[in-house]
Order: C-alpha cells, then sequence, then structure tokens
C-alpha cells in the first residue's frame, strides 16, 4: 500500500512539473528588435520605388505593424535618432498598433553608420529580458542602407553577440551589393523596393511559426542526434544561458576575466551571394525549449493516467479488504 501511494505521488509530482514547463513553454513570447539604420543616406531617392529609402522603411514598418501577431513584444532602435532614450524609439513590449504608427510617422534621417554600437545596446537589452524569462526566441533584425561607420566596433561585439544565441538577420536596403553582414548573421536578404523590404521583415518575423510548428520525424531526428548527451550538461544550459552583457571580448579573454562565453568552436560563417543566405552552424536558441516543450506536451498526458489507473487500483484493494 506504501508503494502504491508513493508512485501515485511520484506520477502526480511529475505531472504537475510537466504542466508548468508547458505552461511556460506555451506561453513564450518572441522578442524582436528591429534596428533601423536612419542615417543620412537614406534620403536618398530608391532607384526602383522613386522615393526615399527612410520613406520605404517607413511604409514597411507600418505594413509589419499591422500585421504583427500579439504574442511578439517588438522594439525599435535608431542608429542615431532618441538619443535622449539611448536610441529606443519604441522600447521592447506588445505594440500599440495606433502609437507605434503614429511615432514611425515621424522619423526623419539624419547622422552616420553605427552598427555595431546599436547592436551592443538592443543585444544588452534583450539578454536583459531573456534572464528574467528564458523561453521565447530573441531576434535582432537590422535594416540598412550601407556599411557601419564603427566597424571596429562591429567586428568586436558581433561574435560576442552571436555567442549568447542571439538571431540576428539583415536586411540590405537598395544596395549595390551585398552588405558585408551577409556571411557573418544567419539570414541576409537585399529588399529594392517597399515590398521587398516589407516582405522580408513579415518572412524573418514569420520563421519563429514555422520552426515552432516542426514536429513529427523531424524532431525525433534531432534528438536522435544528440546521442549520448549528458543530460545534467543541458539542463545546466537551460537553466544558466549566458545573458552577461555584450563586451567583445574572444573566448580567451572573456575566459581570463572570469566573463561567461559559450563562442560555438565550430562555427564557420558561408559566402554564398544571393537574395537569402543562411548559416547551418548558427546556434539555435530555442531548440532546447522546443525539445523541452515537446516532451513535457507528450509525458503530462501519460503520467496523469498512471496517476488515475494507481489511484482506481488501490481504491480497488481498499475495498475488498
Amino acid at each position: 500500500m506504501a508503494t502504491i501511494r508513493r508512485a501515485q505521488l511520484f506520477f502526480l509530482s511529475i505531472a504537475i512539473y510537466c504542466a508548468l514547463g508547458t505552461a511556460l513553454y506555451a506561453g513564450s513570447n518572441d522578442y524582436v528588435v528591429i534596428v533601423l539604420d536612419d542615417s543620412g543616406s537614406m534620403r536618398e531617392i530608391m532607384k526602383r520605388d522613386r522615393r526615399s529609402r527612410i520613406e520605404t522603411a517607413k511604409r514597411s514598418l507600418t505594413k509589419v505593424i499591422e500585421q504583427i501577431r500579439p504574442e511578439t513584444n517588438l522594439g525599435l532602435l535608431l542608429l542615431n535618432g532618441a538619443r535622449a532614450s539611448n536610441h529606443w524609439y519604441i522600447p521592447i513590449g506588445p505594440v500599440n498598433e495606433q502609437e507605434a504608427i503614429q511615432r514611425i510617422n515621424t522619423l526623419r534621417a539624419d547622422g552616420g553608420t553605427p552598427l555595431g554600437e546599436a547592436l551592443r545596446i538592443a543585444s544588452d537589452e534583450l539578454l536583459l529580458i531573456r534572464s528574467k524569462k528564458i523561453y521565447g526566441t530573441y531576434r535582432l533584425i537590422v535594416v540598412t542602407d550601407g556599411e557601419a561607420s564603427d566597424q571596429v566596433l562591429l567586428d568586436q561585439y558581433l561574435p560576442d553577440i552571436l555567442s549568447r544565441g542571439i538571431i540576428i538577420d539583415a536586411i540590405g536596403v537598395d544596395m549595390r551589393g551585398d552588405h558585408s553582414l551577409a556571411t557573418k548573421v544567419h539570414s541576409y536578404r537585399r529588399a529594392d523596393d517597399q515590398a521587398s523590404l516589407a516582405n522580408a521583415i513579415e518572412e524573418i518575423m514569420a520563421e519563429r511559426n514555422d520552426t515552432d510548428q516542426a514536429g513529427g520525424q523531424e524532431d525525433f531526428a534531432m534528438l536522435d542526434g544528440l546521442g549520448d548527451l549528458d543530460v545534467s550538461e543541458v539542463l545546466k544550459a537551460l537553466a544558466k544561458p549566458n545573458n552577461e552583457k555584450v563586451t567583445g571580448l574572444g573566448s580567451s579573454e572573456a575566459n581570463q576575466t572570469g566573463i561567461p562565453s559559450n563562442v560555438p568552436s565550430g562555427w564557420v560563417p558561408n559566402s554564398p551571394v544571393g537574395s537569402v543566405t543562411t548559416q547551418p552552424n548558427s546556434p539555435n536558441p530555442s531548440f532546447i525549449s522546443r525539445v523541452f516543450g515537446t516532451v513535457c506536451s507528450c509525458c503530462v498526458p501519460l503520467l496523469l493516467v498512471l496517476f488515475f489507473v494507481s489511484a482506481f487500483l488501490t481504491s480497488s484493494k481498499t475495498k475488498r479488504r
């Protein structure tokens, strides 16, 4: 009798734990920061649309705001404007459509292209959010028409940002060739008019849905690929992701100063030329949470069934006595 009761408690506690884990996973949000180039060159007229690049960007952002999913937390960071709020034109959070569109309509272009500093500011905010809420996706979308004016800082910060599992997608606006980020980030798209820019942003923001819906044999294949992975190490990585501020230090320097660093040793950027490029070995911060959510979703019903079966058997034995 005592053994059966212990089994009941065990099944019930595991079911509750998994149910809580599933609830956390299901309630996870997407956190997206659009880093918008508002430099002086964005005032130039685009070849196809015959309107300025900044006007094209504003129209594209308006269209995206009108179609954004409710669970998406969006922020808009400018390279030059909104200095009083550390360049945050729209802070990260649920989108108020009317207010966001009004703000976007007042955007102006002027200044340089400090991409490195902007990516650091945006990444630090995403990491701060992730330190409080593990589950979700954390993504930067860089919309720019030129190379960084602070290339040294960009070269320092970019590997550090990628090592923390932040997804970076870049869109080159009305550029003659591919941006240098094309070979270094997770994906790159070209946009030569308003329609292609809006579509590029929408495609990037829709990628989370496509990933979440993947399942079946694909999920089992990924699990099988883990081999003899130590589960305790997976749990440690899940519980303690690297949410330290971006420093720009390499892995060896970070280790010497005690700053956590998990730069993938085999990460090698691709260098194809085309409208979209992706990095097959890029870090995927949502993989563990996907596995956790999938396993919990499958286990909860089974564990609850086992609990009620054991309770029924206990009740039957008690009545016989």
